[in-house]
């Protein structure tokens, strides 16, 4: 009794959402005089909340309209095969990399100071074999301290190459959670809003990465091909996306991402609190009319309340992010560790030959290379991948190579992403979208490749 008595109290409001369901989209080119696009809009067939149970097919696969995939849409390539992978090491990379090491950049980045240590073995050498003073007093020292000092100097490394790796995966996990909240923050707009708003608002959002990364950048022009701030992947991102009043603005603020976000925060308020853009999207709404005017005037009100608190959240979110990568540059792992790690390393490789040159002589020299060559660059790897995202710099020809977080790499991955306008079916807005860089003044709905399944479906069951 009290479903029934349920369904019938909610058959009322079924035909208020009924009526209700077109109210949302916009029908009208922005831009573009009345034509094509709008003709198309409004003849579209009307929607419907529900289909009767005693028209509904008996074959299981009639609804949703089934596609052949196996024999059409699996032969066809996508525009894409799969997500790329990031290079990894291979154990049969061995020799590759045994062979290679004379074009290591750790050892360019050590040359000098692994070329003081060698010279000094070879003093040592040379004086153990010419004054016999000297060789005598050799012959006293023993390996033992710094067999002792070893352990410690290897925990001081090894703390100090954690601590920088722990920087270096916070990194790679406030750029993954930028990724996917500049990807949301593209769906919102594709979603919620309209007309030149969303283009502007997905320009910023596409633009955001390029600028953010550069923000975090040092300034070594090595890594800047073109003699500017910018690097080529965050120039070619840029590209087209924003107008000569945006980058005034950008050039003349004390912090261009954080700039960005206020900008985007701009947009989404005089969206939704512009009388004239609200009906324009929702239609005139009545909180004093029938009851259906009452309930969409209700609905809408609660839509716009949630759309606005999510948008203004995840720009929020926008800025935590980028005050975390701050972090990260602006506080280095303590000086007095890595002076102390670097002065306990230089002594007791300086005075390694000394323990070692009674014992194997002239072999003392390529000995205290080797090891000097090891310790140095664990040293150096740590204070490599201590910021993570200037590794670029260990790149100066900028080939890519020291792209270890793939940051640069996604930029026109995440421009890509942002401005597709995919499910938008009308093909009236992707002539129009490949005139103008991404841009369009098409006021578009996104919500055609659903209409055009409902109707697909509506055909199959008469």
């Amino acid at each position: 009794m009290r479903v029934a008595t349920a369904f019938v109290a909610f058959v009322p409001f079924a035909g208020a959402f009924s009526s209700l369901a077109g109210y949302g989209r916009t029908r009208a080119a922005f831009v573009r005089p009345a034509g094509s696009f709008a003709s198309s809009v409004a003849t579209r067939p009307a929607r419907s909340t529900a289909v009767s149970m005693s028209t509904a097919p008996s074959e299981p696969d009639a609804v949703p309209p089934a596609a052949d995939f196996n024999n059409y849409w699996d032969k066809i390539p996508p525009v894409y095969e799969s997500s790329t992978r990031a290079p990894r090491y291979s154990n049969q990379d061995w020799l590759i990399n045994l062979l290679s090491i004379s074009k290591s950049k750790m050892l360019g980045r050590i040359s000098s100071h692994l070329l003081v240590n060698t010279v000094w073995a070879t003093v040592v050498v040379m004086m153990y074999n010419g004054i016999p003073k000297f060789a005598k007093g050799c012959a006293g020292f023993s390996p033992t301290p710094h067999s002792l000092a070893a352990g410690a100097l290897s925990l001081l490394l090894i703390f100090r190459t954690n601590s920088a790796y722990d920087r270096f995966w916070e990194g790679r996990k406030l750029w993954g959670k930028l990724v996917n909240m500049t990807r949301e923050l593209a769906r919102l707009g594709h979603t919620f809003l309209r007309g030149l708003d969303r283009e502007h608002y997905l320009a910023l959002v596409a633009s955001f990465p390029a600028i953010l990364m550069q923000h975090l950048q040092g300034k070594e022009n090595t890594v800047r091909p073109s003699g500017g701030l910018f690097s080529e992947k965050q120039r070619e991102a840029l590209h087209g996306m924003l107008g000569d009043g945006d980058f005034r603005m950008l050039w003349e603020s004390r912090n261009r991402p954080f700039t960005v976000t206020k900008m985007l925060g701009a947009i989404v308020s005089d969206a939704y609190s512009d009388p004239a853009k609200i009906e324009k999207r929702f239609g005139k709404l009545d909180f004093d009319g029938d009851s259906t005017a009452k309930l969409k005037a209700h609905l809408v009100q609660s839509q716009i309340i949630a759309e606005r608190g999510h948008v203004e959240q995840m720009i929020s979110d926008y800025a935590n992010v980028y005050g975390a990568c701050e972090r990260i540059i602006k506080s280095a792992v303590p000086g007095s560790y890595s002076r102390h790690t670097s002065r306990m390393l230089s002594v007791w490789t300086l005075t390694l030959p000394f323990a070692l040159v009674h014992a194997i002589g002239w072999r003392t020299i390529p000995s205290v290379a080797t090891i000097c060559w090891m310790f140095f660059t664990i040293e150096e790897v740590g204070h490599s991948i201590e910021d993570p995202f200037n590794l670029h710099i260990l790149d100066p020809a900028w080939t890519g190579k020291e792209d270890e977080l793939r940051i640069e790499a996604s930029l026109n991955v995440l421009r890509g992403d942002v401005m597709e306008r995919i499910p938008a079916t009308d093909p009236n807005l992707y002539n129009d979208l490949q005139a103008v860089n991404g841009i369009t003044g098409y006021d578009y709905d996104p919500i055609q490749f659903h209409d055009e399944w409902v109707a697909s479906a509506k055909a199959k069951l008469q």
